[in-house]
Order: structure tokens, then C-alpha cells, then sequence
């Protein structure tokens, strides 16, 4: 696949040898991520932001590379809160950070569910390879959300329990949802407890 980017013309090999550059973002990737970032991008376009993030803070599980970062600042989010665990994405994310100057802060580590209650956001993506079956915890969402899940059994239950609604179909079972939060958002807002 990294053969077939290159030919694209958007990429090229990375000044280390070892990532890739997708020149048109300006984005330094991982190679996974950038074949991730190529095959994603129009689903993304379509449903990763339901609603508008202008202006917004954004709390991005599953961050990566920064490439849903960088999403989320070309539709005018104020701030993303990245979490990412993996440390080679983690340095690729603080490079793009550095390289694009935006406001994001950085959690390296795993999703808790305790970071719903830490950061201040207005919209949530997650896409954490498994770490959505947390949410099951909760009986809803402080803020909307579009929440990849990775199983059909997990969509069925995020679906009963959180009222998510599947807009996409992916690939191995895998499903987009949204996950609407409003009465939660303005309940965070006025300070009352979201039932975290």
C-alpha cells in the first residue's frame, strides 16, 4: 500500500526514511496510519462531524498521528484533546503539532472513563480499537459523539444502552455511530451531574 501512495503523488517518504508525508496536509504518518488517513478521509468527511466543532473543543480518543486532529482544526475546532497510546503515533503527533501550531494537549496513555469527568470538551470522537466498550459503563454521553465500534455485538449494545445510531458500515464488523448528547451537553454546561 505505502508503494501505491507514493505513486499518488500527495506522499512521499518522510525525511527519516521510515514514515510518510502527505504533502497536500502536511502531515507526517506512520504507515498504517497514512493508508488509514487515504482509504478514511471521504468517510470521514461525510461523519465525523455531525455537528460543528467552530470554535469548539474536541476530545479525539485514538488520536494517532494527529490526522483527526488536523480534521477537526480544518473545520475550526479551538482545542483538541488527543489521547493516544501507541508512542511512535504520539511522536508523530507532536511533530505535526508542532509543525501546524495547534492547540491541543496531549495525553499519552489509554482511554479512562474518568477522562470524560477530566477534560473539557464539546464533542468526542473515538475510534480506540476497543476501548468504546467503556462507554457501556455510562447511561449517556456528556457531549454528541461519533464512536467507532468494533464489533457488531458492541454496536448492538452502545446502540440500546446510549441511543447511538449506526450511519456507516465498515469493514470486519466494524461500525460508525453517533451518539447524540444534548441533554447531557446542556447539562454539563449549567454544572449538573451528566451520569458519569
Amino acid at each position: 500500500m505505502t508503494k501505491t501512495l507514493l505513486e499518488a503523488r500527495n506522499w512521499r517518504i518522510a525525511s527519516d526514511g521510515q514514515r510518510l508525508e502527505q504533502k497536500k496536509f502536511g502531515l507526517i504518518l506512520l504507515p498504517s496510519h497514512a493508508t488509514m488517513l487515504a482509504h478514511e478521509w471521504p468517510l470521514w468527511r461525510r461523519w465525523y462531524a455531525p455537528v460543528s466543532v467552530r470554535g469548539k473543543d474536541v476530545l479525539d480518543v485514538g488520536a494517532g498521528c494527529g490526522e483527526t486532529a488536523y480534521f477537526y482544526f480544518k473545520r475550526g475546532a479551538r482545542k483538541v484533546i488527543c489521547v493516544e497510546p501507541d508512542r511512535a503515533a504520539i511522536e508523530c503527533l507532536t511533530e505535526n503539532a508542532a509543525r501546524h501550531s495547534w492547540n491541543v494537549e496531549i495525553a499519552h496513555e489509554a482511554f479512562r472513563l474518568d477522562m470524560l469527568r477530566e477534560y473539557r470538551f464539546d464533542f468526542m470522537k473515538m475510534d480506540g480499537e476497543g476501548c468504546e466498550k467503556e462507554l457501556l459503563q455510562l447511561n449517556k454521553l456528556p457531549t454528541r459523539a461519533v464512536v467507532e465500534s468494533h464489533s457488531p455485538q458492541l454496536t448492538d449494545e452502545l446502540t440500546r444502552q446510549l441511543g447511538a445510531r449506526v450511519v456507516a458500515e465498515l469493514l470486519q464488523g466494524a461500525s460508525l455511530l453517533h451518539i447524540t448528547g444534548d441533554e447531557a451537553e446542556s447539562n454539563r454546561k449549567s454544572g449538573l451531574p451528566v451520569g458519569i
